[in-house]
């Protein structure tokens, strides 16, 4: 019986940089069932609290993702980014003790932001992608992806619970690492980093976000005998999928750097 996919929230956080925008990565737990090892973008599972919590803004992209719970995935991007990666994207002050109490489940967000006086704006995320996870897999998630832009970025730092490491990288600096087998990456994040590397700032990325369509992407992974992944998205003519996307609907991970690490 193929499994139901669990909502889920994602949020590549940008800064701009005298070489680009760099993007903030965390590398997950060798514990973790969900692609050990894989550097990925701060994320997680959409709770059921989450759409209780008090948004304010993100009404266009609420709409654009076409979903019930809309609200409740954005406010598990923000306190999944708050927990993993320590960056508040909120109107307020943050500290260890209080991401520590939110990744602990202490206190949810929404009762921790009525009691700190923080303001959940959603125009801080700008919704970019959906990702379903095949239906072969036996722990499938549907992940809708966001971008947001921050300034500095100095006090982010992974959770050194579900992730281990941590780092800023330019986009087109982590496809190589990840050529290079230094850099482990799952196909929805390799792709993403791709769509972002050619984009000269920030504001570029958000701007696109916000007018970008954004159909179910449940890719068709078609391993190769070099050790390769041909990697199928909609519009492929051998994907089974009515969508369609704009641009590349096919690519391919050369794996075969990771095999023996």
């Amino acid at each position: 019986m193929m499994k139901p996919a669990r909502p889920a929230a994602t949020v590549a956080v940008l800064r701009d940089s005298a070489g680009g925008p760099e993007v903030f990565l965390v590398k997950r737990n060798a514990k973790t069932v969900f692609f050990p090892h894989a550097h990925v973008f701060p994320g997680g599972r959409v709770d059921e609290e989450d759409a209780d919590v008090t948004v304010v803004g993100g009404e266009v992209d609420r709409e654009r993702m076409g979903c019930e719970n809309a609200v409740a995935y954005q406010a598990a991007a923000i306190r999944e980014t708050y927990e993993e990666a320590g960056i508040l994207l909120a109107e307020g002050e943050g500290s260890d003790a209080l991401r520590h109490a939110l990744h602990e489940r202490k206190e949810g967000l929404g009762e921790m932001a009525a009691r700190q006086g923080w303001v959940l704006n959603a125009e801080n995320l700008v919704y970019w992608s959906w990702w379903v996870t095949p239906e072969v897999e036996s722990r499938r998630y549907s992940a809708r992806f966001f971008v947001a832009g921050i300034r500095d970025g100095e006090n982010a730092k992974h959770d050194a619970v579900e992730t281990v490491d941590s780092e800023w990288v330019r986009p087109c600096d982590a496809l190589k690492k990840f050529d290079r087998g230094e850099l482990f990456l799952a196909p929805p994040t390799h792709f993403t980093l791709v769509e972002l590397q050619d984009y000269p700032t920030v504001q570029a990325v958000l701007t696109a976000g916000r007018m970008r369509a954004t159909p179910a992407i449940m890719p068709l992974l078609r391993p190769q005998e070099n050790g390769s992944l041909e990697v199928l998205l909609p519009g492929h003519p051998d994907h089974p999928s009515q969508d369609s996307l704009e641009g590349v609907n096919r690519f391919f991970m050369d794996y075969t750097p990771f095999q023996n690490s």
